[in-house]
């Protein structure tokens, strides 16, 4: 491999985060869940997995993204798409399906419950506009409101938590091109997504307008 690239879960899971915030940044669609990237002014927290304690919740609620597995759905036979580049390379595509659960956190069950409810309407109102906003993302499905549950902090108080489930459809598209000997000698991978936009250019500059 002549260049290492960012894998499609890190891109996934970045999406999905840039998604949340942006529509709790707008305050016609948050209410008192608005949500700002300076923590000081935000009376909500965003962010994923390890970057949030139960301390913090205890002051704002919080969604919390975490992934969970990821496959590929082996679509088509065996993905080809067809030949390309200067040393006619093989062009391959397949759909990833990944799992992911954004956990809904509050002191208060009704809040949590609230948020939650947001969270789970989000992902099936806006999912043509999803579709539209990310680079790649083929569908959206199993959206699932999980049911509350209790977690205990350090400080004995007592956090509601509502986890929404859901999986994505990505697809992701790579192009082989072998300019010496069997098997990987002079063998170069090109990893982009649909549409051939490479997924770290999506990233530094995505802005995904979901409310007009």
């Amino acid at each position: 491999m002549a260049q290492p690239f960012y894998g499609i879960t890190d891109y996934a899971k970045d999406a999905v985060l840039s998604l949340l915030q942006e529509f709790f940044s707008k305050e016609k669609n948050a209410g008192e869940f608005l949500f700002n990237r300076d923590p000081s002014l935000s009376r909500i927290l965003i962010a994923d997995k390890y970057t949030i304690n139960l301390e913090d919740v205890e002051k704002k609620p919080a969604i919390v993204v975490m992934r969970g597995a990821q496959a590929w759905g082996r679509r088509g036979i065996d993905g080809f798409l067809g030949w390309e580049g200067k040393n006619v390379g093989e062009r391959r595509t397949d759909l990833v399906q990944g799992a992911f659960n954004c956990t809904c956190m509050s002191r208060q069950g009704l809040e949590a419950e609230n948020l939650a409810h947001v969270v789970f309407a989000f992902f099936t109102y806006f999912k043509s506009v999803l579709r539209d906003s990310v680079k790649g993302l083929h569908d959206i499905q199993g959206v699932v409101l999980g049911e509350e549950l209790i977690a205990k902090s350090d400080s004995d108080v007592d956090v509601s938590v509502v986890p929404v489930q859901l999986s994505l459809l990505l697809q992701w598209s790579w192009l082989l091109e072998q300019t010496g000997r069997p098997p990987f000698n002079g063998v170069t991978l090109n990893a982009r997504y649909k549409n051939g936009e490479r997924l770290t250019k999506f990233l530094s500059t995505a802005k995904p307008a979901l409310v007009g």
